[in-house]
């Protein structure tokens, strides 16, 4: 933790006044370019991969990067979809998946999630692209498979 706190001071010291300018135009709305819907995996960071700048991208992570379908249940994800596209018109949506991504295994192999049933439950919606992957090359190794 001691990280994350020498961070922010970081931030408010340093950061934010170089860029003390942005933040009060962000500060007034914000009109990102793309949804960018990402793995909540601590390897990847949506911002330093697309070399974008605070308020280019609206960001959704989870585990996964997955997307459930439409249900008239309220959801995180589908609310920020709802969100990016009703309220601030965005017109890209970018799906980001990642190497070695270890939703993507469990999703391979849900019946080892069995002390993880949220996890389990959540990786369920994964299961078309799974099927579609497994039968579409049945001679794949389990990594020619993972990264598909």
């Amino acid at each position: 933790m001691d990280k994350i706190f020498s961070g922010i001071s970081k931030f408010q010291k340093s950061v934010y006044p170089k860029n003390e300018e942005l933040f009060h135009k962000l500060a007034g709305g914000q009109s990102p370019e793309a949804l960018f819907i990402t793995c909540a995996d601590s390897r990847v960071d949506p911002m330093m991969i697309t070399q974008t700048e605070p308020g280019d991208l609206f960001i959704c992570r989870n585990a996964g990067n997955i997307i459930p379908p439409h249900v008239p249940d309220a959801g995180g994800v589908t609310a920020t979809i709802e969100y990016a596209i009703g309220a601030l018109n965005i017109e890209h949506i970018v799906v980001c998946g990642h190497t070695d991504c270890g939703a993507m295994k469990g999703a391979m192999d849900r019946d080892s999630l069995a002390d993880f049933p949220h996890v389990r439950a959540w990786l369920g919606f994964s299961e078309a692209a799974v099927k579609i992957v497994n039968e579409r090359d049945t001679n794949a190794s389990e990594e020619e498979r993972l990264n598909a």
